[in-house]
């Protein structure tokens, strides 16, 4: 499922298409004198309109399902009606309606053990995002992991492209980077094979947001706007607002404020159709962090008052959070100290709803606006308190290789301290001395950390290095012929099934000629092995002069070659045929005792027809036509008939 799962249920819609098409199989007929639905083709059907209509909004496709189960309830399966409440319940979630989307789900548990597994897989997937929104983290990975035990048995790369993307979304938004870089990767993968535009679009959106979280901004924006550039082509008003909002969190990153307000106004023109409360309060939360970071704070107020008219509509904890960090930051700017200490409060009683580590982001904010707080009432120790706070608590939840990836993160941190020990130069000179040692500890520390990941890299780029050479070495020797140095019989064979195979699919023309050199034992048996070995080096080099640069040759057996021809007809295949065997019995091959010796060749053609099943029989129609060459007198060509 290829949605956002984080702390806003907004954040989830940019994969909302990804999964219903492919979620109906083969279930229970009914019989027709009963009048029951029959559930493979009219479920599948249904469940298309629906996710039709959820491309355009999440509304229509939820008006649509409830129609459907309010006139078809009568006559619908236990196994048919959780299919549709699970659709329903996806689309509730795309539009920030939780507490309909848990109704359902706590209805479909009931019948849990009685669907099948692909369904019971959506299950998961669903109560997995449900839990997610409620800050129950755990229980939302045990849900994931439910469903990737369930899927990956199956032969079913799209259902598993879902659940990898799920998990990418989940790590993701647990600061997790690296599994959630990795898990996007294996779902990019699958749906790349599949060829679906979508499906990689609302992937590639989704990798936008974890390099956005390793600070690689670039990289960050590059990936949205080649997201947001698919949408806006094919009129997805829905997802074209999702990354608009993404994009316009990016650019705040990167101190493009004024851009990121204009992505907000364009999310506020295109919702004036959509009618979705959801989409207008981000837009206006948006606007008050881009004009704050403008310094005005005149607006940035005025729009955070906007968004409070529609936070009752939220029910998501981590988007509850977020406001009021802003709220107290707001508070600050405008120098209302004691509302900003009870706002803090009410985010701290919140914040302990959810496990550390996966609010991570919050607490640094707030310990960050605490610190700012204690240095206006002057309270500097309690400030240089909060910072501690702040290094401890990145030291205990990322890891070295994290620190890493956060380096401009942690550049703007040592900038915020540095500037910190500044003002307490003036009230404890013994204070500063000492933060001044730990930052000389720390700054050690991290060079080291550094030098070794640098050096562990080295030694592993080497060893990686040696091993592509040595497979690259044993892979050609696996699949060429070690006397003539053409492609050997199992690699011309495995060659030309995979053409085979291709080329069926377009009904594109191809063509195989077979050939073998005519009394060849007599050559062996006169001038003896090492001319046999030199007769043979000089047909190859002949037959390959004769072929065109898109054709195959191989050896598949002691004089017996093989050259497959691509995009080929009988008739140009003839004349290659006549190409190879003209040069061969022109050619005086010289041998090594001052003797010469003459060699010619038969050739046997044949094309693929409506006839022509598989390959296998492709081939041996050219070996007939090559024994028929033989019987009737060699050195000539003959086209199978």
């Amino acid at each position: 499922m290829y949605r956002q799962q984080n702390s806003s249920l907004l954040l989830a819609s940019l994969h909302r298409l990804t999964i219903s098409c492919f979620f109906v199989y083969c279930l229970f007929v009914s019989a027709a004198s009963s009048g029951a639905i029959q559930e493979d083709k009219w479920l599948e059907e249904k469940i298309s309109t629906a996710e039709k209509n959820s491309i355009k909004h999440p509304s229509l496709a939820i008006d649509y399902l409830l129609d459907l189960l309010r006139n078809n309830g009568g006559k619908l399966t236990d196994l048919q009606h959780s299919k549709l409440q699970i659709e329903l319940a996806r689309n509730y979630l795309f539009n920030g309606q939780l507490s309909e989307a848990q109704a359902l789900e706590q209805q479909i548990s009931e019948h849990l053990d009685e669907l099948d597994v692909t369904t019971q897989i959506h299950y998961w997937m669903i109560k997995s995002d449900i839990n997610m929104y409620l800050g129950s983290a755990e229980l939302a990975l045990a849900n994931l992991n439910k469903a990737k035990e369930l899927v990956e048995p199956l032969n079913d790369s799209v259902l598993l492209a879902d659940v990898y993307s799920d998990l990418g979304d989940f790590y993701l938004n647990n600061h997790d980077e690296v599994n959630a870089i990795d898990y996007f990767y294996k779902a990019y993968a699958l749906v790349r094979s599949s060829g679906n535009r979508l499906k990689l679009a609302y992937l590639d959106g989704s990798i936008a947001r974890t390099y956005e979280a390793l600070f690689d901004y670039e990289k960050a924006i590059e990936l949205q706007e080649k997201a947001l550039k698919y949408f806006l082509e094919n009129d997805l008003k829905f997802d074209t607002m999702v990354s608009y909002y993404y994009l316009a969190k990016t650019y705040l990153d990167v101190g493009r404020a004024g851009d990121a307000n204009e992505l907000a106004n364009r999310i506020l023109t295109i919702n004036d159709k959509l009618d979705t409360p959801s989409f207008d309060y981000y837009a206006y939360i948006l606007l008050t962090q881009g004009y704050l970071a403008l310094g005005n704070l005149v607006k940035a107020e005025h729009f955070l008052s906007l968004s409070a008219s529609w936070l009752s509509e939220i029910e998501d904890i981590k988007s509850i959070i977020r406001y009021q960090l802003i709220q107290a930051q707001i508070e600050i700017e405008k120098g209302e100290l004691d509302l900003a200490l009870r706002t803090f409060d009410s985010v701290e009683e919140k914040i302990k709803t959810i496990p550390v580590q996966n609010s991570i982001t919050f607490r640094l904010q707030l310990i960050e606006l605490k610190s700012r707080h204690a240095i206006l009432t002057e309270q500097y120790q309690q400030a240089v308190a909060f910072q501690q706070a702040y290094i401890n608590l990145n030291k205990q939840y990322f890891n070295k290789v994290r620190e890493l990836s956060r380096s401009r993160y942690k550049v703007q941190f040592e900038l915020k301290k540095t500037e910190l020990e500044n003002q307490l130069l003036e009230k404890d000179k013994e204070l500063k001395d000492a933060r001044l040692t730990e930052f000389e500890q720390q700054e050690v520390l991290q060079k080291t950390i550094m030098v070794s990941v640098l050096l562990l890299s080295v030694v592993f780029l080497l060893f990686a290095w040696r091993q592509y050479r040595l497979k690259r070495k044993f892979s050609v020797l696996a699949n060429t012929d070690y006397l003539t140095g053409v492609a050997n019989r199992r690699k011309i064979m495995d060659l030309a099934e995979l053409q085979w195979q291709e080329l069926s699919k377009t009904d594109s023309r191809f063509s195989l000629i077979s050939f073998d050199l005519d009394h060849f034992k007599r050559i062996n048996d006169e001038y003896g092995h090492p001319v046999g070995d030199l007769v043979l080096k000089r047909v190859v080099i002949l037959a390959q002069q004769a072929i065109r640069n898109i054709d195959c040759l191989g050896r598949i057996g002691g004089e017996e070659f093989l050259v497959v021809l691509n995009n080929t007809n009988q008739t140009e295949a003839t004349e290659i045929a006549y190409r190879i065997k003209s040069a061969i019995e022109k050619e005086t091959i010289d041998c090594e005792n001052g003797q010469t010796a003459k060699v010619t060749v038969s050739l046997g053609i044949t094309q693929k027809s409506s006839q022509t099943d598989t390959f296998k029989d492709l081939l041996k129609q050219a070996d007939k036509a090559l024994y028929s060459a033989k019987t009737k007198g060699r050195n000539r060509v003959e086209v199978y008939e």
